[in-house]
């Protein structure tokens, strides 16, 4: 019997993924992974990679966890896809016939079109090319300016004003992290950067790079205000590397490859999954961004089900997210209040402050929740947590998990919870019935 042959391109998570789950499978089939970077970085780390403390090889993907797997690594650019002979051929001049074509091909890092931008010291956070010149550009700088002031450019940013450089963050919307972070969580960690001597400049566009020497830029903007730096860092999104797709008459929209609930394509034998593809919201069933390693994961694994002949349908996306600033951590998942209401959903919200200790105890600090509800049926349709510490993570995905249940406020009412003087809340206090109780009084 012919072995299947499975093709996928792109060497994210969405892709290794696929191999894992195939490979264990033990069914019989070819499996080949073609990318075009020798070596991927672990994208999520990159900003922390900047001091070098440690080896650039920490930051990276061994290429062993495609190899060791099972599957032929192919380092190369897949230049065409031909959908009618179900073949892609390479820039090297490859060929490589399928059965099944997965494309994986992630998202690039938004460079704004900016007069100046092509500067040497003007990086993007993405790649081991990136974190190089980070490094090389932090040793040296004394002055940095980041545009965007979403996760990674906060991330950035307090990294590089940990290593003693001045930093000023520059976002054009009227906040930082407002893609993610609810207004009352936004206010306190903005106080907290702001401690520390990182300076945000919000409702700032930048409008040109002037560089007066090879290792000097001036960031001028839109106010008339410059800013004077030894580089900049750009972090203002990502796009969706869709234009394989396109060429090949695969249908794609400005979110990414157009998949149906399997992952497929409108192509015999062709799945997406990852930054590439486009996403649905998991709450309101519509079309989303979502570039989280996390979700290439989840819609990688329903790929590879169904490749496997286990019909299997992908719910949409909860986008679980989480980040450290200093000693706070804090996170989201589902929709926002005001992603609820641009949504159309009429909402109720509810607000806590837990400690995170019994009261006796010492250090104790304060867990502020943010429960989004759905007024008319009561289920919980995003939350957010802001904490000291580095377990804002659980919070967070025990509210997707919520959401994705489907729960009610009085599923959440009378939710089981455990106690301890050292590691949770007093038996009568918990944050998520807290947060609960009041979005009921409402």
């Amino acid at each position: 019997m012919k072995k299947r042959q499975v093709v996928i391109i792109g060497g994210g998570p969405a892709g290794r993924t696929l191999v894992h789950m195939l490979h264990a499978s033990g069914q019989k089939m070819s499996v080949t992974l073609i990318k075009d970077e020798k070596i991927n970085a672990n994208r999520c780390a990159v900003p922390y990679g900047i001091p070098d403390e440690k080896p650039l090889e920490k930051f990276q993907i061994p290429n062993a966890l495609v190899t060791d797997f099972g599957a032929k690594l192919v380092i190369d650019r897949v230049e065409k896809i031909d959908t009618i002979k179900k073949q892609v051929f390479t820039a090297a001049g490859g060929g490589y016939p399928y059965d099944e074509l997965v494309l994986s091909t992630g998202s690039r890092p938004v460079i704004p079109p900016i007069p100046g931008v092509e500067g040497k010291n003007i990086t993007a956070v993405r790649s081991i090319k990136d974190l190089s010149l980070l490094r090389q550009l932090a040793s040296t700088g004394k002055r940095a300016v980041v545009v965007g002031g979403g996760y990674i450019g906060i991330e950035v940013a307090v990294v590089l004003k940990q290593m003693g450089l001045d930093v000023t963050v520059v976002e054009m919307l009227p906040s930082i992290l407002m893609a993610t972070t609810e207004p009352e969580f936004i206010e306190r960690v903005t106080e907290a950067l702001s401690e520390k001597g990182v300076q945000l400049l919000t409702n700032e566009k930048v409008v040109e790079f002037v560089h007066p020497s090879a290792d000097q830029v001036v960031v001028k903007l839109g106010s008339g205000e410059s800013l004077a730096a030894d580089f900049v860092v750009l972090s203002v999104g990502v796009a969706p590397n869709t234009e394989l797709a396109a060429q090949a008459g695969i249908k794609t929209s400005r979110l990414g490859i157009c998949v149906d609930r399997h992952m497929r394509t409108d192509a015999e034998g062709v799945s997406a999954c990852g930054d590439c593809a486009e996403k649905t919201s998991f709450v309101t069933g519509q079309p989303t961004r979502g570039e989280f390693g996390t979700n290439a994961v989840f819609m990688a694994k329903t790929v590879a089900h169904n490749i496997l002949g286990k019909k299997k349908t992908f719910p949409g996306i909860i986008n679980a997210n989480v980040t450290a600033v200093y000693d706070w951590s804090l996170g989201s998942a589902g929709l926002t209040e005001q992603m609820a209401r641009d949504a159309g959903i009429d909402v109720v919200t509810g607000y806590s402050d837990v400690l995170s200790k019994y009261p006796m105890m010492s250090p104790v600090d304060t867990i502020r929740t943010k429960l989004v509800f759905n007024r008319e049926n009561r289920k919980i349709v995003g939350g957010s947590v802001l904490r000291k510490g580095n377990c804002s993570a659980h919070n967070v995905d025990f509210i997707s998990f919520a959401i994705q249940m489907g729960a009610t406020m009085d599923n959440l009412m009378d939710y089981q919870y455990a106690t301890h003087p050292e590691l949770a809340a007093k038996p009568s206090d918990n944050t998520y019935v807290f947060a609960t109780k009041t979005a009921m009084s409402k």
